[in-house]
């Protein structure tokens, strides 16, 4: 089955049977003028005889969902919406398939790309599909962003096989930003786990020892790193992205969730901002008023990262919030580093 790098809604011309990838019903957009169609926002119509529109979406939390348009005889309409299955995707894939967050077509925004492809059966073990460690996280992380530590530390050898993809692939010249980005949000997550789980039980990183993050433990490529390094030195420094903040995890309340998937780097940038909205608005880690808003340290501690430019963190804050805030005098939430379990 060959990778798919093109989106586009598919209209089944049968209820029982889908087409096959040479039987393209007329009218949708061949792989040559599939990007330009999406870039003018035209759709395809749905035909008297056709009944049913099928396209997968994501929704705000990087969820893939299958929604259905079901045209009646009458002309009315039923849309119905279910979880995705990794069969289903790969089995609509075949055919053609339009990804989108918003259930329709449009310019994508090139800070916040979809997913490019809708990856093959053969390709679904890849290094960069992170399958492992989406095996893992979806196992043992709640979508709260609960860890279930002891359980891990059960079955360490599953972390460990992921630890050594993570030593045996390391990016070079060949990788895209988008690749050497995941990977790295990935090591960082992975590792921190790592370190919970090596020392467990605890219930703070704070235990282990003063600094954690400052520990060098991480071994990649014949050099051994430390937390910091890799936040500071690699992601901060290379990719001059504030929205990481909010996708890195570091094993406490506090942080933002811990996704209980792994990051992929043709979803990197749709889950960050999901991930940023979610903490943005998330009561628990910022709290807004007419007056004063208390917001998360993590602004305090890392704020030039979102006010270059000349921006401020109000301008940074309301890119991912609906309703906006102006000039409320800004505080900051204590930070819980009580162990995220």
């Amino acid at each position: 089955m060959n990778k798919l790098n093109i989106y586009f809604s598919i209209v089944l011309t049968s209820l029982l049977t889908l087409p096959s990838c040479s039987d393209t019903p007329e009218g949708l957009p061949s792989e040559n003028n599939a990007m330009g169609l999406l870039k003018e926002g035209i759709t395809t119509e749905i035909e008297p005889e056709q009944k049913i529109q099928t396209m997968v979406t994501i929704d705000d939390e990087g969820n893939r969902l299958i929604t259905k348009i079901e045209t009646k005889a009458d002309g009315t309409q039923v849309k119905t919406t279910a979880p995705a299955t990794a069969e289903e995707i790969r089995e609509i894939a075949e055919t053609g398939v339009l990804l989108t967050n918003d259930k329709k077509l449009s310019t994508p925004d090139p800070t916040e790309i979809l997913p490019e492809t809708v990856t093959s059966e053969e390709e679904a073990y890849n290094f960069h599909a992170y399958a492992k460690l989406s095996a893992l996280l979806s196992s043992y992380v709640t979508y709260g962003g609960k860890v279930n530590y002891a359980s891990i530390k059960a079955n360490k050898s599953q972390l460990e096989d992921i630890t050594k993809e993570f030593e045996s692939n390391f990016p070079g010249t060949g990788w895209s930003s988008a690749q050497k980005l995941t990977y790295w949000i990935n090591a960082y997550n992975v590792y921190t786990i790592k370190l919970i789980v090596d020392n467990y039980p605890i219930s703070s990183i704070t235990n282990i020892t003063a600094k954690p993050w400052h520990k060098s433990f991480i071994k990649l490529n014949g050099k051994t790193y430390s937390l910091n390094q890799i936040e500071n030195d690699i992601i901060r420094k290379q990719f001059n992205e504030p929205r990481i903040h909010f996708a890195l995890n570091c094993a406490s309340k506090s942080c933002p969730v811990l996704l209980n998937m792994a990051y992929t780097p043709s979803t990197v940038y749709a889950k960050m901002t999901s991930q940023t909205k979610r903490f943005l608005n998330d009561s628990s880690k910022n709290t807004y008023g007419d007056k004063e808003v208390q917001i998360s340290q993590i602004f305090d501690w890392y704020g030039a990262d979102f006010t270059k430019g000349g921006k401020t963190i109000f301008d940074f804050m309301n890119k991912y919030r609906t309703e906006q805030l102006d000039k409320q005098k800004i505080t900051y939430q204590e930070y819980s580093w009580d162990l995220n379990k």
